[in-house]
């Protein structure tokens, strides 16, 4: 058998990092906590493990479950064996869990104990438990423990799917994003070039996992600058912030509303957030008196914008302009190219509005078995059709500033006419892949586009906006 190439894939980042700094924590849960050497065994292992069951390039590993680190220790895993993790939101529906199975086919679902198990005993083929026991499941664990410790030598490119999680079907059903290698490494490269992370940074885990901000953000450039990721069990204000002081968390990433609900938690006027360097944000307005707020601890708020097509950032506000340019989603990173096309197709000039399209090496290699529909939001040179409205000033920030209608086929030349801008008496919220950890707002948060928000539950989150009452600074 000729050798295999080098790779240096996602699934390679943890054993590479080991090699640098093995004895450095990568990863802690509740009282449980792995090194990089740790962590790097229990991926080879798990991989193994896999290879097992039958999981090779190209087949799908799902996800069913809250947050936990095995959910890392699979995209890893699946990484190494050039299978894709597909992460499965566990609020669904029971339809609506199955219809995602359905959809992505998996050889292999681990599954959280905190869900239900019914909905989805029909089309998987083998089952693992994560958390306690399933009926009918291996435990994850003990497929860890069981798996041999040997290299896993598989030939995987950096243009092999990845990750495929799914859209919110806010719009439609949902669809999966295939995401590649590529992909998420240029997403953290981006990250990398316009937001101050560290090599010895802590952040925690808060956003879901089965969004892509979830990891996109936050966890994976801390990993692959070989910091660490704490995975909190406890989601509620307080005992996030009890997270952030006992671990000496140094960056962070959440919704408008969680940071809210953070700084009307009682532990916020003595929580230690001395550590904090910045928290990036995004889903929804950042209204000044929050900035304000965490600046007044010590902490700076950066706005940005993604979507799970784009990995997800394509926009992100610098430290300098977080006060200046208050509702600004920023300007892209250093390998994100962004462009606002008018109604005649040209490019909008600088306070015009039209609809905001995104390109570089981040942007998802299409929508899972629909080329129809990738076709309508990518061209052929690139170009990603975000479906949002937005504008700019003369120094290129970008303003969300409401959705389009529809979304149209692309054509090569880009002839054609330009989706008209849906107009709303409230600020419109984009479907993202940067929602974070669902938060009770208060009763009188309770009005969104007309209708009365269901008591005890948060919206829908998505990208910044700017309120479409008002205009951005020219």
């Amino acid at each position: 058998m000729p050798p295999v190439a080098a790779s240096f894939v996602v699934g390679s980042w943890i054993e590479r990092r080991a090699r640098i700094a093995p004895d450095q924590v990568a990863l802690v849960a509740d009282e449980r906590s792995f090194t990089y050497a740790e962590l790097a065994r229990r991926v080879r292992r798990l991989a193994n493990g896999l290879r097992g069951l039958g999981v090779g390039r190209g087949d799908r590993v799902a996800w069913l479950g809250p947050n936990h680190p095995a959910f890392l220790e699979a995209l890893f895993a699946s990484g190494l064996v050039g299978a894709m993790l597909a992460p499965v939101n566990h609020r669904l529906t029971a339809a609506g869990i199955r219809a995602v199975l359905a959809d992505v086919e998996p050889r292999v679902l681990i599954q959280h104990r905190a869900t239900d198990p019914v909905p989805v005993a029909a089309p998987v083929r083998h089952r693992i438990a994560v958390a306690g026991p399933i009926d009918g499941a291996r435990d994850f664990e003990a497929l860890v423990a069981e798996s041999p410790d040997d290299p896993v030598e598989v030939a995987v490119g950096m243009e092999d799917v990845c990750l495929l999680p799914h859209t919110s079907g806010t719009t439609g059903p949902p669809k999966g994003i295939m995401l590649t290698h590529a992909n998420l490494t240029w997403n953290v490269v981006n990250f990398l070039s316009c937001a101050d992370f560290r090599g010895d940074d802590v952040t925690v885990a808060i956003a879901p996992f089965f969004r892509v901000g979830g990891t996109g953000v936050n966890v994976l450039p801390v990993l692959f600058l070989g910091g660490t990721v704490v995975v909190p069990g406890d989601l509620s204000p307080a005992g996030i912030l009890q997270v952030m002081e006992r671990h000496r968390v140094t960056v962070g990433f959440g919704n408008p509303d969680l940071l809210d609900a953070l700084a009307r938690s009682e532990l916020w006027p003595a929580a230690d957030l001395s550590s904090v360097r910045f928290v990036v944000t995004g889903g929804a307005p950042v209204p000044e008196r929050l900035i304000r707020a965490w600046l007044d601890r010590g902490v700076l708020l950066l706005q940005g914008y993604g979507l799970s097509e784009a990995a997800p950032l394509a926009l992100l506000v610098d430290p300098a302009s977080a006060l200046t340019r208050i509702g600004s989603a920023g300007r892209p990173p250093l390998l994100v190219d962004v462009r606002i096309v008018g109604a005649d197709q040209r490019v909008a000039g600088p306070g015009e509005t039209g609809e905001l399209l995104v390109r570089g090496p981040n942007v998802m290699a299409g929508y899972w078995r629909r080329p129809e529909a990738t076709g309508k939001v990518l061209s052929s040179d690139g170009w990603l059709r975000t479906g949002d409205a937005a504008r700019s000033d003369q120094e290129g920030y970008v303003w969300i500033v409401d959705r389009m209608t529809a979304r149209r086929s692309i054509p090569a030349t880009w002839n054609g006419s330009c989706p008209a801008i849906r107009r709303s008496p409230t600020s419109a919220w984009r479907r993202s892949s940067a929602a974070g950890a669902a938060v009770r707002w208060p009763p009188s948060w309770s009005c969104r586009r007309g209708r009365r928000r269901p008591r005890g539950r948060s919206w829908p989150t998505g990208t910044s906006i700017w309120p479409p009452t008002r205009r951005p600074p020219r």
